[in-house]
């Protein structure tokens, strides 16, 4: 029984870490629908404009920014369908810690699919880049706040 209150705990630690991924990333998903992003007082459309991308560079940038706002879309999706699931089983009248666990470790790789999804797009924008635009963009990614969880996302958003 002891263990069963160690896992629930456990469980909900996660929550409330999962419920703020969650709250930011659906402040990001909510501004993508708004012409105008802040980011550090500019909109996403102008990203490419304060890295200086010539014509092909910035015909490149918004192809890519396509189909990785997609699949950050996807995986946030799914992680809230797991995040939901986790939450009412929870607190469900006789909380089953193996469904706790199947759904912390889905919410743990989806989570781990989007950071490498972030990865894989910074290494794409790193390479058509010359090394002036590069530093811009690593400037701009630094000056984020880290608490945020939202980063690389705002700078796609549509």
């Amino acid at each position: 029984m002891k263990r069963y209150w160690i896992h629930l705990l456990l469980a909900i630690s996660l929550l409330v870490n999962v419920g703020v991924l969650a709250g930011a990333w659906f402040q990001v998903w909510r501004a993508q629908g708004a012409t105008e992003l802040a980011f550090f007082g500019m909109g996403h459309e102008r990203v490419p404009d304060y890295l200086k991308l010539d014509d092909p560079q910035t015909q490149r940038w918004h192809a890519m920014e396509q189909d990785f706002v997609k699949i950050l879309n996807d995986v946030g999706s799914k992680i809230q369908t797991h995040r939901e699931r986790l939450v009412r089983e929870i607190f469900s009248a006789q909380p089953d810690a193996s469904v706790v666990e199947r759904e912390r470790a889905a919410i743990f790789m989806l989570q781990e699919a989007q950071q490498r999804s972030v990865i894989e797009q910074l290494i794409k924008e790193r390479e058509m880049l010359n090394a002036k635009q590069r530093l811009s963009l690593a400037d701009l990614l630094l000056k984020q706040d880290p608490r945020s969880a939202v980063g690389t996302p705002q700078l796609h958003a549509r």
